[in-house]
């Protein structure tokens, strides 16, 4: 009787960690799915952090002149959301409402599952020029 009250203890506390093992595998393999689903050839994205003390208007063209993403009036202390366009070399072209603010063109080769987060620090310059990867 002793023996089977040792038995059944380790059975119980044997299927309690099998049971953990077997949920955080799933788990991890939930969370490797969705990483890769994520970006699966996505068009390129952007958006505007205006940290700024000026309103901008933002515009992504392509080498068409065809004008892909058109957000006007960004004020000071606003991010827009995300905007997405076709994939290739794009002129993101950033004006200020402002006089005696720079204005910031540049080029990029856009490919799909990129991103380019515009931020306008508060003196009124772009703090990055560089897309990520998704």
């Amino acid at each position: 009787m002793k023996n089977l009250l040792n038995l059944s203890i380790f059975v119980f506390l044997f299927i309690m960690f099998s049971t953990c093992s077997l949920n955080d595998i799933e788990d991890d393999f939930d969370l490797n799915v969705n990483e890769n689903e994520t970006c699966l050839d996505s068009d390129p994205i952007t958006r505007v952090v205006n940290n700024g003390t000026s309103t901008y208007h933002l515009k992504v063209v392509d080498t068409n002149g065809l004008v892909l993403v058109d957000i006007p009036n960004i004020p000071p202390n606003t991010t827009t959301s995300w905007a997405s366009f076709a994939p290739g070399e794009v002129l993101f072209s950033l004006d200020a409402n402002q006089t005696m603010v720079n204005d910031d063109k540049v080029v990029l080769q856009m490919n799909t599952c990129m991103a380019y987060d515009i931020e306008i620090a508060p003196d009124n310059t772009i703090v990055s020029y560089t897309p990520t990867i998704l």
